[in-house]
């Protein structure tokens, strides 16, 4: 069997990290299945583990007094779940929960956190991703408020579809009214509308994108403009982390 770093990583934070401390960082990564439902840091815990996924979804779920939650934002392969105890938060804000079946690279808060301490460029590209999650936070926020549920839909279809990484993928009803903000009746109607005019098969939860340019079309310009900010993120040529290199 393979032992973790002798696969090359899916994961977009990783690929960038700098070559030097991907040396140094690669025997303490561990490959673990994400599986729906599982439950990765807990509100007012400690996270002591931080992930990287190289296929699946989280959402990040903010609990309210009364039990109520909402999602604030989800990561797939473009980034990393706790992200706040790196930075030296000891408790997690948020609940981070799998919504999308993958995988994932998982490593010890307090080593990655040595690392940078000996890594000027990995201090940097954990700052440019702290950059990146802030303004994520801020364009879903003015989504919400200001475009069609039928863009949205649109936009988080293909979210889900970029790090499912597969045509078709298990994605409940729950799951993704969540995501919108909405309740499942609407929803409900914003998909039956994306099936009638076959830009998605939807049945018993399990989605099949059938024209992933027809969902392209009916995006909001949100999609468009956090893919073109990530690549601005990982743009410097800080290196790579290819599993596999020599020693």
């Amino acid at each position: 069997m393979n032992r973790p770093w002798q696969v090359e990583a899916g994961n977009r934070f990783l690929l960038a990290v700098p070559r030097a401390a991907a040396r140094r960082l690669n025997d303490q990564l561990e490959v673990i299945p994400l599986s729906r439902g599982t439950v990765l840091t807990h509100p007012g815990a400690c996270a002591g583990n931080l992930y990287f996924p190289d296929r699946g979804l989280v959402s990040l779920l903010k609990i309210m007094e009364d039990g109520r939650t909402a999602e604030v934002g989800c990561i797939g392969t473009e980034g990393m779940v706790g992200l706040a105890a790196l930075l030296g938060m000891e408790q997690a804000a948020f609940e981070s929960i799998v919504q999308l079946d993958g995988s994932a690279r998982s490593i010890p808060t307090s080593v990655l956190r040595a690392e940078m301490e000996k890594s000027p460029a990995l201090k940097e590209l954990v700052l440019r991703y702290q950059y990146y999650s802030i303004n994520r936070l801020a364009q879903t926020a003015a989504c919400n408020r200001l475009h069609t549920l039928r863009e949205r839909c649109c936009r988080w279809l293909l979210v889900a579809h970029d790090n499912a990484k597969a045509p078709a993928f298990t994605l409940t009803h729950e799951f993704l009214a969540l995501m919108m903000g909405v309740n499942r009746p609407s929803l409900s109607l914003a998909v039956a509308a994306l099936q009638k005019r076959r830009f998605i098969e939807y049945k018993r939860a399990s989605l099949a994108i059938l024209d992933r340019a027809k969902l392209e079309q009916g995006a909001c310009e949100c999609y468009w403009t956090l893919r073109k900010e990530c690549d601005r993120v990982y743009a410097l040529p800080m290196g790579s982390l290819t599993l596999s290199m020599d020693a």
